[in-house]
């Protein structure tokens, strides 16, 4: 029995025309809406699947995201360490932000190169004199 299905299908069309006009990115958290299994195949068979697959290999919480068939509309599924699904999610997204370099994972990373880059100047300069 449907239940949510032509809802859920008709806020991913508001958002989606939304991202297109405003920018505006939007989620939707499947795992807390009241879903069928008829709800979940429909939508799973209009969205479709598409090209892209991102995995995010943690050991504490895995996820993957799943481009769909209509572009800017994603799947994604994040997993316990018993991977187990703990949050479902529809993004309507350019590409899913959880997904994305964070801000202070980058900060991290501008850390490390700085480093890097201090060590092997030292080293070079080293070999020099």
């Amino acid at each position: 029995m449907l239940m949510n299905a032509i809802p859920i299908l008709k806020e991913i069309l508001q958002a989606l025309k939304d991202l297109y006009e405003k920018g505006e990115e939007y989620i939707i958290y499947i795992n807390k809406l009241p879903i069928t299994p008829e709800d979940r195949e429909l939508l799973l068979d209009v969205l479709g699947e598409g090209q892209v697959k991102i995995t995010y290999s943690s050991k504490t919480q895995p996820a993957e995201w799943k481009e769909t068939g209509i572009y800017g509309v994603w799947i994604g599924v994040i997993k316990n360490r018993d991977d187990k699904p703990v949050l479902e999610t529809i993004e309507i997204t350019f590409f899913p932000k959880l997904a994305s370099a964070q801000k202070e994972d980058v900060a991290e990373s501008i850390k490390y190169l700085e480093e890097k880059i201090k060590e092997i100047e030292e080293k070079t300069s080293k070999q020099e004199v």
